[in-house]
């Protein structure tokens, strides 16, 4: 790789009060590796007489010590097999991603903001062994590894993680955040403007398959707006309220507190659903034995796609109220309001009325329902609050409406209420902490791959953090471990009987 990179003087520190130990040659792991990479110095540092490993613990940074400790307990092969064997010897990948994971425990993850924490900073001289990469270094690594960052190091740092702390499947709470693009949203432009400036081919195709989506969806037929330079990103809210070029990350986390999967779509939180349980599956070799997620996952797809892979979920169709499991966000009242009787075949709303069977149809996404209205709901106390057409309220019901009955009727009960509810303890700390703690407030890199990336390497460095930084999660980790063998059927026991042959 091009870039410079430079080892730490030892002579031009003396002054400071800074001292190098008699052998100032560079210490390289053992191996083969040793031969083809820079791997930096060892122990052989000193801050005023005292080691640097001993400086680091006396200054309560023993948890520098313990990264880079479990850094080298990592295999590298997926990408030391990507150079070549001849000319000027790299950097070992440890160092430049174990710069990269520390920066990003730090708050600090530009390419410029590493390059100098390289140069500066004591506890990034012991991750990279006084070696310090440049920012156009750091940047070739990443772009050179992009997909293994993305896909196989996450992987692989999880498996080694779960198999470290002693961890087996248990309750997972998935969920996902907007945060806003590299883009500026003061170039964002229709698509009839951009295809009037030429729009790429790639952007093209996104534009077509947003504006289908739209159609199918009912929404508003008007070109979206795109940022030129970030076409991949939607114009979305953000969690401010305001409208932005944005992506949507997801994550599934363990209840001892390590994510164990995550991916980012530009817009859907359900899209990654399906990939989330097969990096879940890999880590440990089984279906997650519950499942918890808030109203953004509660879709009669995905409901049918978790009961048939036999994964016990909870699910609720909104916010955790006193007097009910949810409550409606809108002030009118909602479907789940109105009661189904199988038996008649006909819907009881809160008025006491009825809303009877009248005529089937197809959405423009191609789903099957069957309409039902109500015949008067004149004279109604909560007409107002229920409907505005003259010819009274409507409802649809779709194929597999009994999935979202039943998941309510689960809902129902304390003891799952009291389980659902452990899915903002899980799942909501994790983005808090890698807004606050680790600014991840908006994207530096475009383009959906490149966020990936980032996305990624914040997830690892956040469980690199709670397992280095200090006890609580091997406690966690043992409680688990022995309450292992207690699993709850809440919501399985009301998809078996749904699902039951008839």
């Amino acid at each position: 790789m091009s870039g410079e990179t430079r080892l730490l003087e030892g002579n031009g520190q003396l002054g400071l009060g800074f001292a190098v130990a008699a052998s100032d040659a560079v210490k390289r792991e053992p191996g083969r590796d040793e031969e083809r990479f820079l791997t930096g110095a060892g122990g052989e540092f000193y801050i005023d007489a005292q080691r640097l490993d001993q400086y680091l613990e006396a200054s309560q940074q023993g948890w520098v010590l313990r990264l880079r400790a479990l850094l080298s307990e990592l295999d590298y092969s997926q990408f030391t097999c990507r150079y070549q064997e001849t000319g000027r010897r790299p950097l070992h990948p440890r160092v430049v991603l174990g710069l990269v994971v520390y920066g990003i425990m730090q708050g600090k993850w530009s390419l410029r903001e590493l390059e100098r924490l390289a140069l500066v900073d004591v506890g990034a001289w012991w991750i990279t062994g006084r070696l310090q990469p440049d920012h156009s270094t750091i940047g070739k690594f990443i772009q050179l590894h992009e997909r293994i960052l993305s896909e196989e190091f996450f992987g692989a740092l999880i498996k080694h993680l779960v198999a470290k702390l002693h961890l087996s499947a248990a309750t997972v709470a998935m969920d996902g955040t907007v945060i806003e693009a590299a883009a500026s949203r003061y170039q964002m432009l229709r698509a009839e403007a951009l295809r009037q400036g030429q729009l790429s081919e790639p952007g093209q195709r996104i534009v077509a398959q947003r504006e289908a989506s739209r159609e199918l969806n009912g929404r508003d037929k008007r070109s979206p707006m795109l940022a030129p330079g970030e076409p991949e990103a939607v114009v979305q809210p953000t969690k401010q309220g305001m409208s932005r070029p944005s992506y949507k990350p997801s994550a599934l986390r363990h209840e001892s507190g390590l994510v164990i999967a995550q991916a980012v779509h530009p817009s859907s939180e359900t899209a990654v659903v399906g990939e989330l349980m097969a990096q879940h599956l890999a880590v440990f070799a089984v279906e997650p034995p519950r499942l918890l997620g808030d109203a953004g996952y509660h879709n009669i797809e995905l409901l049918e796609e978790l009961a048939a892979r036999d994964i016990d979920v909870l699910i609720a169709a909104g916010h955790a109220g006193s007097q009910q499991p949810w409550k409606q966000r809108r002030r009118m009242l909602g479907k789940s309001s109105f009661r189904y009787d199988p038996q008649r075949d006909a819907y009881h709303c809160p008025g006491q009325r009825r809303l009877i069977r009248e005529q089937h149809g197809w959405d423009p996404r191609g789903r099957q329902y069957v309409r039902y209205r109500s015949r008067d709901c004149s004279g109604c106390a909560l007409r107002a609050q229920c409907t505005k057409s003259p010819m009274g309220r409507t409802l649809k019901r779709y194929r597999g409406e009994e999935l979202k009955e039943a998941m309510a009727e689960v809902l129902q009960q304390p003891a799952a209420l009291r389980q659902w509810r452990r899915r903002a303890a899980i799942i909501e700390p994790l983005f808090a902490q890698l807004r606050e703690r680790q600014r991840l407030t908006r994207f530096h890199r475009r383009g959906l791959n490149k966020v990936a990336v980032e996305f990624a390497l914040h997830c690892a460095a956040f469980n690199l953090r709670k397992v280095v930084g200090g006890a609580a999660l091997l406690v966690v980790a043992s409680l688990h471990t022995r309450l292992a063998g207690t699993k709850w059927q809440l919501a399985a026991i009301a998809y078996a009987i749904v699902l039951r042959p008839s």
